[in-house]
């Protein structure tokens, strides 16, 4: 799943649920919930030898660019600065953030392997375009009902 779905799944919890003590395991289990549905982010292809480390990171470097002014304009734009926001932005992607070693660095540190594992039964892959389908519908629909 793209970080742009993930993090703005992640501020519409954050900012509809409270106390924290509540949205912010809603916001981890939301990452695995979003990455059982089929779909296509910026690593797939990497670890098949079908896209480059090169590209796979300007891609999430865009991804990442792209997620963090949505959120900012839907969700912190006028408004207080609001550190639980930013902090649930990070908490939604952190699954994938923990795979960063693995597939840039070629190293899976034990301290990570079950968590890595963990993550990997809930992924369901898809080629584009049907992979960014259910993605762009998530995406449309939050930004629909926050400029409403």
């Amino acid at each position: 799943m793209l970080a742009t779905t993930h993090t703005l799944v992640s501020a519409v919890i954050i900012t509809k649920v409270t106390p924290p003590y509540l949205s912010l395991p809603l916001v981890l289990i939301s990452h695995y919930i979003l990455d059982s549905i089929p779909h296509w982010d910026t690593g797939t292809g990497l670890t098949k030898g079908l896209k480059t480390k090169k590209t796979a990171f300007w891609e999430t470097i865009i991804d990442l660019a792209i997620a963090g002014s949505l959120v900012f304009y839907l969700f912190q734009l006028n408004k207080d600065f609001s550190v639980l926001l930013w902090f649930a932005f990070v908490l939604g992607i952190t699954p994938d953030l923990v795979e960063f070693p693995v597939l840039f660095l070629n190293k899976k540190p034990r301290l990570l392997e079950k968590i890595i594992e963990f993550h990997d039964r809930f992924h369901q892959r898809a080629k584009l375009p049907w992979g960014l389908i259910p993605q762009i519908i998530i995406i449309l629909a939050i930004i629909f009902l926050n400029l409403n």
